[in-house]
C-alpha cells in the first residue's frame, strides 16, 4: 500500500540499471562494470527494492541530495531548514538517505580539485568538505544511537551508507544524473581527470566499505 512502486521503478531504471548497462570503454580506463562490481550494484539495488531481508523498511526521503535541503541562516540566528521534492519517498534501507547527501560532497569535493588553479584554496575547500562529511555521518551516528539503534545495526547502516553514497557518485559520473553540474567543465581534459577521479573513489569504496565502512570514504576525499 506504501510502496510507492510507480517512482520506485523510475528509481530501480535510472539510479540502479541504465548507467551500468551504457557505460563505454572511453568513460574511464581504469573503471570497469565487471561482475565483482554488478554484484555490489545488484545488492544494493535489491535493498532499495524492499528485498534483502529485515533492516530496509526505514521511511525514506528516497532523493536526498544537497538540492533538497534548504537552509536559512536567519543572520545568525537559529537555522531553519526545510527539505523538499519527496515524491519518491519510500519505506527503504536506512542507508540510503544519508548516502544520497553524503553523495554531494564527494561530488563537491571532487568539483573543487578541478575548478580551483590555487592549490592553497583547493586544499582548504576539499579539506572543509571533507570535515563536513565527517560531521554530517557523526551527528546521524548519533543521533541514531540515541534512539536505540545497536552497534551492530549501525555498523550495517553505514556499510550502506557508503554504497549508496557512491553508486550515486557513480552514475553522474558516467553522465546519467540530469543536468548537475559537479563534474561538468567546459575543457575536455579538465573533465576527463574530473570523472576518472570520482570513478576512482567509487572503485577503491564500493568493496571496501565491508570492511571500512565511512573511513574509507574519507580517507578517498581526504587524499584528493
Amino acid at each position: 500500500e506504501y510502496e510507492n512502486r510507480a517512482l520506485r521503478d523510475i528509481q530501480l531504471e535510472f539510479v540502479f540499471t541504465k548507467a551500468y548497462k551504457e557505460v563505454s570503454e572511453q568513460t574511464n580506463s581504469s573503471f570497469m562494470v565487471d561482475d565483482a562490481f554488478l554484484g555490489e550494484e545488484n545488492a544494493l539495488k535489491a535493498r532499495y527494492n524492499g528485498e534483502g531481508g529485515a533492516g530496509n523498511f526505514s521511511l525514506c526521503h528516497g532523493d536526498l541530495h544537497p538540492g533538497s535541503v534548504m537552509v536559512k541562516t536567519n543572520g545568525g540566528e537559529d537555522a531553519q531548514v526545510r527539505v523538499i521534492d519527496p515524491e519518491f519517498t519510500i519505506y527503504g534501507p536506512a542507508g540510503l538517505d544519508v548516502g544520497s547527501l553524503l553523495s554531494g560532497y564527494v561530488l563537491a569535493a571532487v568539483h573543487q580539485c578541478y575548478s580551483n588553479d590555487d592549490e592553497g584554496e583547493k586544499t582548504k575547500a576539499v579539506s572543509a568538505i571533507t570535515k563536513g562529511v565527517v560531521a554530517a555521518w557523526e551527528k546521524y551516528k548519533s543521533v541514531m544511537s540515541k534512539g536505540g539503534i545497536s552497534d551492530e545495526h549501525m555498523r550495517e547502516i553505514e556499510v550502506e551508507t557508503v554504497g549508496y553514497t557512491v553508486a550515486e557518485v557513480c552514475r553522474t559520473a558516467l553522465g546519467h544524473a540530469g543536468g548537475r553540474l559537479w563534474l561538468q567543465f567546459e575543457d575536455a581534459k579538465v573533465k576527463e581527470a574530473a570523472v576518472e577521479s570520482a570513478l576512482t573513489i567509487v572503485k577503491k569504496c564500493m568493496t571496501a566499505r565491508h570492511e571500512h565502512g565511512i573511513q574509507v570514504l574519507i580517507d578517498c576525499l581526504s587524499s584528493l
